[in-house]
């Protein structure tokens, strides 16, 4: 016996005949259920079994109920009769339920483009990761690594929207900016990788990060400095400030803490954080908002000067966060020679 189920999309054109083919047979099962209860009860039969009570039914009379009422379920005449019986009765047994909703309390309407739920990977079945690509400095030394958690975060006035899925926004803009800056205008050279890890899961962008700086570090251990570049969001107006005559997007500091996850020497990083706050402050006051202590990790225990950098906000333009990253990169000039200076085994 082949059956074609019924969609949804034929339902909407067939409520009308389907109801007037429900009340039919409903009222016809009221009307017989009793003496048929009767019949099976006197032949001893239970009066619970459907299938016993719905072979009694003429099976032609059946047939033709069903290929009214349901034209897109077709049966074949040549099964077996008692395959066909029971089918029959079970279909029967669909029409005659009690959870039938009259047409117009119903709205069938095919799914727009929001409603279709998105395709999950099958178990044990993984998203491909995003392709890699990390940029290595000129002379295979690198002093500083850059990279972004977010890359898709962007700056709405320059860009038209806060956010570029799947892409790098206005945030890897900066980054390059700053990378360029330093190893261009101070000799510093710098690894800065590009990876997107914020997409498809947003939720795994830490870790997918962390396995990025963990390999920018393994593959250059001469980095003193690992910088996360980001940008704030939510603030009702954006944190600017005026420098050299020029609107500069201020920047926060953030340092992660062991509050969450584990990071015994996170208070190296809030220390070379607030070193970095205070070079600012010398150098060009009013650009750094200071240094916030959060329960995060944010990839810090990594390295003792890792640090995440926000340049403005969603709300600033991309020339305002661009010009913030040339000053911070001439105050990590500054910083990074002291350390060089420091250290001179470390750093030679």
């Amino acid at each position: 016996m082949r059956i074609h189920v019924v969609t949804r999309w034929h339902a909407r054109a067939l409520f009308n005949r389907m109801i007037k083919i429900f009340i039919t047979l409903l009222l016809f099962l009221s009307l017989t259920g009793g003496t048929w209860h009767l019949f099976n009860k006197e032949r001893g039969r239970r009066a619970d079994d459907f299938n016993s009570g719905a072979s009694l039914f003429p099976l032609p009379l059946l047939k033709s109920v069903l290929k009214e009422g349901l034209p897109p379920l077709l049966l074949d005449d040549e099964d077996n009769d008692d395959r066909a019986a029971g089918a029959l009765a079970a279909a029967v047994q669909v029409l005659a339920s009690p959870l039938v909703v009259a047409p117009e309390k119903l709205t069938a309407q095919p799914l727009t483009g929001e409603e279709e739920p998105v395709p999950q990977p099958l178990p044990g079945e993984s998203l491909p990761p995003p392709p890699e690509e990390i940029i290595p400095p000129a002379d295979g030394h690198p002093l500083v690594a850059i990279y972004n958690t977010h890359n898709a975060e962007s700056y709405q006035p320059s860009e038209g929207q806060a956010k570029f899925p799947g892409k790098n926004g206005g945030v890897s803009q900066v980054a390059a900016v700053l990378a360029e800056t330093l190893s261009k205008d101070y000799g510093i050279p710098v690894v800065r990788s590009t990876t997107i890890h914020d997409y498809p899961d947003f939720t795994r962008a830490y870790t997918n990060s962390e396995k990025t700086l963990k390999k920018m570090l393994a593959e250059n251990p001469s980095v003193l400095v690992a910088l996360d570049i980001h940008r704030n969001a939510g603030l009702p107006a954006p944190p600017v400030a005026e420098i050299q005559n020029q609107r500069v997007a201020q920047v926060l500091i953030i340092v992660g803490s062991s509050a969450r996850l584990e990071h015994p020497n996170w208070r190296q990083n809030e220390a070379f954080a607030r070193r970095l706050a205070q070079k600012m402050d010398e150098l060009y006051p009013g650009l750094c908002l200071g240094v916030r202590v959060q329960e995060g990790r944010y990839n810090q225990h990594l390295h003792p000067r890792a640090l995440l950098l926000e340049m403005g906000s969603d709300n600033n333009t991309l020339e305002e966060a661009e010009r913030a990253a040339r000053l911070v990169a001439r105050v990590l000039a500054v910083i990074i020679e002291e350390l060089r200076r420091e250290n001179p085994a470390q750093t030679g």
